[in-house]
C-alpha cells in the first residue's frame, strides 16, 4: 500500500527532527494538528524520536476545556504522553487578543516541552496558513521578510526549537489523513470568526484564487520559500556592506550613502541593533539624511541615529543592554543568544570538528581571546578586530563560537578560521538567523 502523502512530507521534512531528538507535538484537536500528531506518531520509529503531545487550552470558549478532553484522548489512543496547561488571565492591552494569544500560546509549549522533556516543538502550520501569512504581511505593508512568511524553524528558548514540518503539505491532505483513519477532530470557531483579519481573508481566497490563479495557494507558498532564501542572502550581503563602512566607533557616512537602498535598510537596521529600535520609515529617513550628506540626529524608538564629522552612530536612550550569557552548544540544534538564533546542522556555513570538536559554546569576547584567520598568524582578538575595522563598540555584543577546548574557531564577521576556511563535505553545517523583525 503507497505510503500516505501527509506521512511522505514529513519524512522529506526529517532534517527538522533529527535522529534522537524528543518532539511536542502541539495540538489543538483540529485536522491539522491531529494529522501532524498522528503522522508524527506513525513515523516516530523511522525518525529515531521520541514524541509526547502538548495542548494549550486558551481558556476564550466555553468548550475549551471538552477541546484538551478530546486531544487528550488521541494521545491516549497513539499511546503518548499528554501535556495540557490552560491560560489565565490574557493582558490584550498591548498586542490585542491575537496577538496575546499568540506569545502565550508559545510561552506555553515551551512550558510543556521543558516539562515533556522536550528539544523541538512541532506546529501544523499548513501550505494555506504559509500563503494567508505572506498575503497579511504583505497587507501590512511588510518588507522582503514578510513575503518569506512563517519560517520552517526558529528558537523557541535556549534550548527548544519550534519546528514547522507541514509547510508544503495542504489543508485538504490533512483533512483526507484523518478521515482515513477514523481520527475524529474539532474546529475552532475562531477560524470563521469574521472579526479576525484572517478569518475574513480564508472566507475571500477561493474567489482570489478564481480570480487570479487556481493555484493560487501553492504559489504564494512557493514565493515564500524562495523569499526567505534570499532574505538570508541579502541580510548577509547587508551585514558586509556595513563592515565595509564601519570606522571608529561608528560608520562613515559617505561611504554607507552609496549603499543600495535595498541593503542599506538591512545595514541600518542591523547597525542599530542594541541601541534604538527604528522601524521602516525611519529607515527611509534615515538613508535619505545620509544621501543629503548633512550632520545632525534623528530621534527613533528607544534611542537615536547621530550623523557628525562624517560618522554615523547609534545611541540609546535607556540602560545598556545585559551581557549575554554563554550557551551551549553539545550538537545540533538551534539556540538562542542575545536573541539572535544559531542553527547548527543547517545554513551556508561549516565547521570542520576534527578541528573544532563539540561541545561548542556561543558567547561574547573575553580577555585573553585569540583567532587565527586562515592563512595568518594567530593573534589576539583585539588585534584582528582592530585590523579588520572592527568599532570598539560594537565588539562586546559580536558572537563567537570556542570548540570544546576553549579555542575561538569562529567570529561573526571576521574571515574564517583553519576550521571554516576549507572543511571536507561532512562538516558541520552552522548559521546566525537574521534578526530583522523590523522589516517583517
Amino acid at each position: 500500500m503507497p505510503r500516505d502523502p501527509v506521512e511522505l512530507a514529513l519524512l522529506a521534512a526529517a532534517d527538522l527532527l533529527p535522529p534522537g531528538t524528543s518532539v511536542l507535538a502541539a495540538c489543538s484537536g483540529g485536522p491539522d494538528s491531529v494529522a501532524l500528531t498522528s503522522a508524527l506518531a506513525a513515523c516516530a520509529g523511522e525518525l529515531g524520536i521520541r514524541l509526547a503531545v502538548g495542548h494549550v487550552d486558551h481558556g476564550l470558549r466555553p468548550q475549551s476545556g471538552a477541546d484538551a478532553t478530546h486531544v487528550q484522548g488521541l494521545a491516549g489512543r497513539l499511546g503518548l504522553p499528554f501535556h495540557v496547561r490552560r491560560l489565565e488571565a490574557l493582558d490584550v492591552s498591548g498586542l490585542g487578543l491575537e496577538g496575546a494569544a499568540r506569545e502565550a500560546r508559545y510561552a506555553a509549549l515551551a512550558q510543556l516541552a521543558a516539562q515533556a522533556g522536550a528539544d523541538r516543538v512541532a506546529t501544523a502550520h499548513t501550505r494555506r496558513d504559509q500563503a494567508e501569512t505572506v498575503l497579511l504581511r504583505l497587507a501590512r505593508g511588510g518588507g522582503a521578510g514578510a513575503l518569506a512568511g512563517v519560517r520552517r524553524s526558529r528558537a523557541l528558548t535556549v534550548a527548544i526549537a519550534l519546528v514547522r514540518p507541514f509547510l508544503g503539505v495542504t489543508r485538504e491532505a490533512t483533512e483526507a489523513y484523518c478521515r482515513a483513519r477514523g481520527l475524529p477532530t474539532i474546529e475552532d470557531v475562531h477560524n470563521v470568526d469574521p472579526r479576525r483579519a484572517r478569518a475574513r481573508l480564508r472566507a475571500v481566497m477561493p474567489a482570489l484564487a478564481d480570480a487570479l490563479n487556481p493555484r493560487l495557494e501553492e504559489a504564494l507558498a512557493g514565493a515564500a520559500r524562495i523569499a526567505a532564501e534570499e532574505d538570508i542572502l541579502l541580510d548577509r550581503q547587508a551585514r558586509e556592506a556595513l563592515q565595509a563602512t564601519a570606522a571608529g566607533d561608528g560608520f562613515a557616512a559617505d561611504r554607507l550613502a552609496l549603499v543600495d537602498p535595498a541593503l542599506l535598510r538591512r545595514a541600518l537596521l542591523i547597525a542599530a541593533q542594541g541601541a534604538a529600535r527604528p522601524e521602516r520609515h525611519h529607515l527611509d529617513h534615515l538613508a535619505g539624511f545620509l544621501a543629503s550628506g548633512r550632520a545632525g540626529r534623528l530621534d527613533l524608538p528607544g534611542g537615536r541615529a547621530v550623523v557628525e564629522g562624517g560618522m554615523l552612530r547609534f545611541e540609546t536612550n535607556g540602560p545598556p543592554l545585559p551581557t549575554p550569557a554563554d550557551v551551549q552548544v553539545p550538537g545540533p540544534g538551534v539556540y538562542d543568544w542575545a536573541g539572535r538564533a544559531l542553527h547548527v546542522g543547517a545554513g551556508a556555513q561549516r565547521a570542520d570538528l576534527r578541528v573544532a570538536p563539540f561541545p561548542w559554546t556561543v558567547r561574547r569576547r573575553l580577555p585573553g581571546d585569540r583567532f587565527r584567520v586562515a592563512g595568518r598568524s594567530e593573534k589576539k582578538l583585539g588585534d584582528v578586530w582592530q585590523a579588520e575595522g572592527v568599532p570598539a563598540s560594537r565588539r562586546d555584543r559580536i558572537p563567537l563560537l570556542a570548540d570544546a577546548r576553549g579555542r575561538v574557531f569562529w567570529v561573526e564577521g571576521l574571515p574564517p578560521g583553519p576550521a571554516c576556511a576549507a572543511p571536507p563535505g561532512d562538516a558541520v553545517r552552522f548559521e546566525f538567523a537574521p534578526e530583522m523583525d523590523a522589516l517583517r
